[in-house]
Formats: structure tokens, C-alpha cells, sequence
């Protein structure tokens, strides 16, 4: 399979320095005050991009406390997807 597939990244960490929020913790305070429940854990996944889901809840905080669209909460890049022969494929047969 060949072809070119869509990647999201989230900008927190840009936007957290454009809006001069110093560190996850104090983006962590910040959501607290919005009564958005996350771990700090969890936030660190989601701001270093990790995560592999997100909470619509945390989209939705997010757009607000730096006061932008969804949009602008996430970078999309093209990227290349490489043939992949599955592993089955390539296995040699187990002698009867």
C-alpha cells in the first residue's frame, strides 16, 4: 500500500508560549479552574502529542483558554505512507 495519509499534532506547547503559560503545571491550574478534569500525566501526553485519543471536553478547553479556533489547535502534515509487506506474508512455511 502506497499513497499519503493525514498527520494531526496538537500545538500546545506553541501556544502555550504565545500566550506566556510557562510550564504543564500551570496549564494543568488552568484547566483545573475550568473544571476540566485531567491528570497531570494524561496532560503531558496530550501536550507532548502521545496520546492517542482526546476528550472532546479537552479540545473544547483548550480553544478557549488560548482563545483561538480548533483549527488552530492542531498542525496537519501529509505524509508518505511506505509499502508494508505483513509479517504473515514473508514467513517461511513450519516444516511438517
Amino acid at each position: 500500500m502506497s499513497g499519503h495519509k493525514i498527520k494531526a499534532e496538537l500545538r500546545i506547547r506553541e501556544l502555550m508560549v504565545e500566550n506566556k503559560i510557562r510550564s504543564v503545571s500551570a496549564l494543568h491550574r488552568l484547566l483545573i479552574a475550568r473544571r476540566v478534569t485531567v491528570s497531570h500525566s494524561q496532560l503531558l501526553r496530550i501536550v507532548d502529542n502521545k496520546a492517542e485519543h482526546w476528550k472532546v471536553e479537552f479540545i473544547e478547553a483548550f480553544a478557549e483558554l488560548f482563545n483561538c479556533s480548533v483549527q488552530e489547535l492542531f498542525r496537519f502534515e501529509s505524509v508518505p505512507v511506505t509499502d508494508v509487506v505483513p509479517e504473515a506474508a514473508t514467513a517461511t512455511p513450519a516444516a511438517e
